[in-house]
């Protein structure tokens, strides 16, 4: 290797002698050595900005670039109902065997996240499904990407991406697709026309939903599987039918606990 001090004049700046190679520890960028007042001294450049982008918390790589940026695309676009922003299961008070076996099925998803398998939630309103989901969410959250929208939620950030609101359609559906887990909650609660069999709600749900195919997926309604069919007409069944796709599926029985009489 070509001494640096061979074609520059060091000792006018205090420089004994000065060498480049490669460096030896990342075996990618070049690591420059001197030695001045008989002490030698080694700095690789490469090494040095890899340290600083760790301590900044910068991503270092393409992937963890794009991990970045999907978790703060799924932050952005993520609704958590206000009164259960920091729920956990252990608030989640189970009083009859559904909810009993809905707590253990959620502890279970939690303690065992793939990535891969489902839950979808069904029962009446107020016996706690979306108190569960949130939880879930929660605690998912701490180490993998999440996200959380009620199914009327989903379709207004869609329908203001047509307004130029700075992101677009896909930017929404890719981060239903991509996510590690997608919480879908109160499916069943956007307005369609009756009769509207393919209606633009549906087809986007559809959309949403077939792309988690193979994903984990949390899913609350307050409707049956057959009504969900009706609901939604031609994408009735195949939404249902994705639903089904690796899922455990419970309907909650239990009081209303909005309700205080």
């Amino acid at each position: 290797m070509q001494s640096v001090s061979s074609f520059i004049d060091l000792s006018r700046i205090g420089i004994e002698s000065a060498k480049k190679e490669r460096c030896p520890e990342c075996d990618y960028g070049m690591r420059i050595t001197v030695v001045v007042d008989d002490v030698e001294q080694s700095r690789c450049r490469y090494c040095e900005d890899k340290k600083l982008a760790k301590e900044l918390n910068f991503p270092q790589t393409k992937q963890e670039s794009e991990r970045r940026r999907l978790l703060n695309r799924a932050n952005h676009f993520t609704r958590l109902p206000e009164d259960l922003t920091g729920a956990m299961l252990n608030d989640y008070i189970a009083e009859t065997p559904e909810q009993q076996k809905a707590k253990r099925l959620a502890i279970d998803f939690i303690t065992n996240f793939n990535g891969k398998q489902s839950l979808v939630f069904s029962g009446d309103p107020g016996v706690g499904k979306t108190h569960i989901a949130v939880a879930i969410h929660n605690a998912i959250a701490k180490e993998h990407t999440t996200l959380f929208l009620k199914s009327t939620q989903l379709l207004d950030l869609i329908k203001a991406s047509y307004n130029g609101v700075g992101y677009s359609e896909m930017d929404v559906l890719d981060t239903c697709a991509d996510v590690d887990l997608l919480v879908l909650d109160d499916l069943g609660a956007e307005y369609a026309k009756e009769g509207d069999s393919e209606s633009w709600a549906s087809d986007i749900l559809f959309k949403v939903i077939d792309s988690r195919l193979g994903k984990s997926l949390i899913v609350t309604t307050n409707y049956s599987e057959s009504l969900l069919e009706q609901k939604y007409g031609y994408n009735g069944k195949r939404i249902t039918s994705r639903l089904s796709d690796d899922a455990e599926k419970i309907r909650i029985v239990g009081k209303d606990r909005r309700r205080n009489d």
